[in-house]
C-alpha cells in the first residue's frame, strides 16, 4: 500500500483548483483525517490518492460571532468548539452533540469541516436543526446546508454559520448506541422546538447514523409541527410513517421505531407544560 500524497494549499481557491483538476488519482480535502483512518478501517484506500489538506490556511479556524449569526471556520478543531463559550451560550444543541461527539483525543485532532464531509458525523444532525448555512469552495454567498450535503461531490466548506433565534428554544440532542472505540451510533437526534399555548411551533428535527447520511426530517415536522402537545400519543402513527420515508434509505429496520419512540418522548418530557 502506498503512501497518500499530500498537499497544501495556502488559499481556498487553489485547494478548489487543485482538485478539480484532472487527475489519474483519488484527490480528496482531508482536516484531522480521523473520519479517513475510520473508514480505512472498513475498507482498504486506494491504491495511490492524493490528500488536500485544508487546515493550513485554506478555510479559517476560530469562532465568530457578529450580527446575529455565530461563524465557526472549517478548520476548528472539534474540542475547541465545545469548549468555546460562545457555541455554549448561543448554540447549545450544537454543545449537546460536540459533547457526545467520541473520545477527547479525536475531538482535539478532528475538524469541523472533517465533520461535516464524512456526512454522517455527529455535528451534522444539530446544525441542520439549527438551520446551519455553509460557506462554500470560492462562492461567496452562503449555501443552506442541506443542500450542501445533498450534493453528490461536497464541495470545500470554508466555514458554517449559525444564526441565532429570536427567542430560545428548547433544543434536545440524543446519540443512541454503544460506542465502541471509534464506531458510530446507530441514532443521533436533534430537535429544536417552540411551545405556544400548548402547541409546537418552528419545529426542526434532523438525524444521521452510521452508514445514514445526516438529513432534515422533513416529513415528521409536518406531522408534528404546530401539534397541540396533548395530542402527540395520537399522532404515533402518522409519525412513524412519515419517518418511514424519512429514512427511506435506512438499512436498519429498528431506527424509525427508535427515532418515532425518542422524539414523542423527548416533546412530551422536556418541553415546558405551560407556555
Amino acid at each position: 500500500m502506498s503512501t497518500p500524497a499530500v498537499k497544501v494549499p495556502p488559499t481556498a481557491a487553489l485547494a478548489v483548483a487543485w482538485r478539480q483538476a484532472p487527475s489519474a488519482v483519488p484527490v480528496a480535502y482531508v482536516g484531522g483525517g480521523t473520519a479517513l483512518q475510520l473508514a480505512w478501517g472498513v475498507e482498504q484506500p486506494p491504491p495511490a490518492m492524493t490528500l488536500i489538506d485544508v487546515t493550513q490556511g485554506a478555510v479559517p479556524a476560530g469562532v465568530a460571532l457578529h450580527d446575529g449569526v455565530l461563524r465557526l471556520g472549517a478548520a476548528t478543531r472539534l474540542e475547541a468548539l465545545r469548549t468555546d463559550a460562545r457555541v455554549r451560550a448561543h448554540a447549545p444543541l450544537l454543545a449537546q452533540a460536540l459533547d457526545a461527539l467520541g473520545a477527547l483525543s479525536v475531538r482535539h485532532l478532528a475538524t469541523l469541516g472533517g465533520n461535516i464531509g464524512w456526512r454522517w458525523g455527529d455535528t451534522l444532525a444539530a446544525l441542520l436543526a439549527l438551520d446551519a448555512e455553509a460557506e462554500v469552495d470560492t462562492d461567496p454567498v452562503p449555501r443552506p446546508l442541506a443542500e450542501v450535503l445533498r450534493r453528490p461531490v461536497l464541495p470545500l466548506v470554508r466555514a458554517v454559520r449559525v444564526p441565532l433565534p429570536a427567542a430560545a428554544p428548547v433544543a434536545v440532542y440524543e446519540k443512541v448506541g454503544a460506542r465502541a472505540a471509534f464506531s458510530p451510533s446507530r441514532l443521533a437526534l436533534a430537535i429544536r422546538a417552540q411551545l405556544a399555548h400548548g402547541r409546537l411551533h418552528g419545529l426542526r428535527l434532523a438525524a444521521t447514523a452510521a452508514a445514514l447520511p445526516a438529513r432534515r426530517l422533513a416529513r415528521a415536522e409536518a406531522v408534528l409541527d404546530g401539534a397541540d402537545r396533548r395530542a402527540l400519543p395520537t399522532r404515533a402513527g402518522d409519525l412513524r410513517a412519515a419517518l418511514q420515508q424519512d429514512l427511506h434509505d435506512n438499512t436498519d429496520p429498528q431506527r424509525v421505531r427508535l427515532a418515532a419512540r425518542l422524539l414523542l418522548g423527548h416533546l412530551n418530557r422536556r418541553l415546558p407544560h405551560s407556555a
